[in-house]
């Protein structure tokens, strides 16, 4: 999501796995083993980073195995098979472990497995392991958790039954935009591991993708919240658009690259807009998409241009496309699908996980002063969006306040870093009716000043990624950047976990060399965890 919106203070939002994922209400676990010590004396330029509230290894990297035969994803496996005591799993432990994603990047294939117990997925456990091209396991980074306990007893609330429960607990004015999607796993809580009900419930009406865990023995919603995330050379059809925004840059004709065949509908190789209010747009017989900003078509042209921008920004940066966790991407050969003018005069734009689509509002300002103007019409705003929808291909369902952070500042982040702009959302705020613009990257925020409120704990994020850009240069930092995200290994990341990750990357592709940089940043200045 693009900046706040009353649905998150919906009493559904819960978060209460936040003190278990955070440590907030546990005691640290002690680091050092003797295993570990010697796993690290025996492999010369490793190194090993605990999570401190786990006790298991947070990340791994250096030359962890010899050439191990078969395939990358054999050589995973046997890594995790022979070294379950390092990531704090028994040999039983690991034979649950099953594979659910794999990805190149870096010069790695990156093989992620979903930790199970009884049968049932742990949520929020996942490990992931890099492998190089001689079949040598180079990087490990785990979300996995140790001595699973699991309170006994037998089913007695139906699906049926929980998706009353759900639906009641949002309210009698809930009203559905899609089928409630379920799966059966186990939910953390300071007293153990729950079996319970993983409900999506995509609603309209509070505006959100709600997830909900009911305990499947005496229907209790255990945790809730809400998971959408608002805020070659060939003939093309052009179009008038605003290369940033209506304030800051000129109408200018650009090429629409990537329309598919027969070329007259902003359906493409890698996006198709969808308008709310209307049937799509039409080319015109001079195969231009001409329409004056204040036609309803316009959006769409200005929505399709900055996704194929942005889409092609992140394929440079090795992004793998939205081919496997995205639901529309993947049964589309990974086109990004965009709506335009959702709602009526709607303050906001959003990703929603259980569509993997991007909505565009046209704001209510000027009718409302203290509204936004036309959300599609600003380029970052496209770009903040999508970065959503790359996190959630890599990194579906993450959670917790830090990960929801996490995610804000991210999509902050390469949406600014993109057009070399640390503002955000300039056009779409009036001034002199607010500050001018939504967000800005070149800040000085400290962790502790900020409160567990996504979009503002994320300008920390923002703004240390936005400095390390200006000590590094724009090619580096979004390299790093990118890698800490893509390599987090678990879905509930804390800003240390990341900051960790970010030092991993630095490590195992940079050799260490703006280990300082980083720590100095994120560390001493952000005050981000050591």
């Amino acid at each position: 999501m693009f900046h706040k919106e009353s649905s998150l203070s919906h009493p559904a939002n819960r978060n209460r796995v936040d003190a278990f994922v955070s440590g907030v209400a546990a005691e640290s676990v002690a680091v050092a083993s003797a295993q570990r010590k010697t796993f690290l004396a025996q492999r010369s330029g490793s190194s090993l980073v605990v999570n401190t509230m786990t006790g298991n290894p947070a990340y791994l990297e250096g030359k962890l195995s010899m050439t191990m035969t078969g395939t990358a994803t054999d050589a995973s496996r046997s890594f995790l098979m022979e070294n379950p005591g390092i990531l704090g799993l028994s040999a039983e432990d690991t034979e649950e472990l099953t594979e659910v994603d794999s990805f190149k990047w870096g010069g790695l294939k990156f093989i992620r497995r979903q930790q199970n117990h009884q049968g049932l997925p742990v949520f929020g456990a996942s490990v992931l392991v890099g492998v190089d091209d001689k079949n040598q396991v180079r990087i490990v980074t785990s979300g996995l958790r140790s001595q699973i306990s699991v309170k006994p007893g037998e089913t007695a609330i139906s699906l049926k039954e929980a998706r009353q429960i759900a639906r009641k607990d949002l309210g009698e004015a809930v009203e559905l935009r899609g089928g409630i999607t379920h799966k059966t796993v186990l939910y953390p809580t300071q007293q153990g591991h729950v079996r319970v009900y993983h409900l999506t419930v995509p609603a309209e009406t509070p505006l959100g993708d709600w997830e909900y865990f009911i305990d499947v023995q005496n229907g209790e919603i255990v945790d809730s919240y809400n998971s959408m995330k608002f805020h070659s050379f060939y003939f093309a059809p052009r179009a008038r658009v605003y290369s940033e925004n209506p304030e800051e840059t000129p109408l200018t004709t650009v090429m629409l690259r990537d329309v598919k065949s027969p070329y007259n509908k902003l359906d493409g190789r890698y996006c198709k807009v969808i308008n709310e209010d209307a049937p799509g747009a039409v080319v015109g017989s001079n195969y231009r998409f001409d329409f004056p900003p204040e036609d309803t078509h316009f959006d769409e042209c200005q929505v399709y241009y900055a996704v194929e921008k942005v889409y092609q920004y992140f394929l440079d940066l090795g992004f793998r496309g939205f081919t496997v966790n995205n639901p529309y991407g993947k049964v589309n050969s990974g086109q990004l699908a965009a709506n335009v003018h959702t709602g009526t005069k709607y303050d906001n734009a959003y990703y929603s996980s259980s569509t993997g689509q991007i909505y565009f509002g046209d704001g209510s300002y000027p009718g409302n002063p203290g509204g936004l103007r036309d959300l599609a019409k600003e380029f970052d705003v496209v770009a903040h969006e999508f970065t959503h929808a790359v996190i959630d291909e890599y990194h579906p369902a993450m959670f917790g306040s830090e990960g929801a952070a996490l995610h804000e500042g991210y999509a902050d982040y390469f949406a600014c870093s993109l057009l070399n702009d640390p503002d955000l959302g300039e056009y779409v705020v009036p001034a002199p009716e607010k500050a001018g613009m939504i967000r800005n990257c070149d800040n000085d925020l400290k962790y502790s000043e900020t409160s567990t409120e996504s979009h503002d704990r994320g300008q920390a994020w923002a703004g240390a990624c936005w400095h390390l850009r200006k000590k590094l240069g724009q090619e580096v930092a979004d390299f790093l950047i990118f890698g800490s995200m893509l390599v987090l290994g678990t879905t509930s990341p804390t800003f240390k976990y990341a900051k960790d990750m970010l030092l991993a990357v630095d490590q195992s592709w940079c050799g260490g060399e703006y280990k300082a940089t980083i720590q100095r940043i994120f560390e001493t200045e952000r005050g981000i965890p050591v």
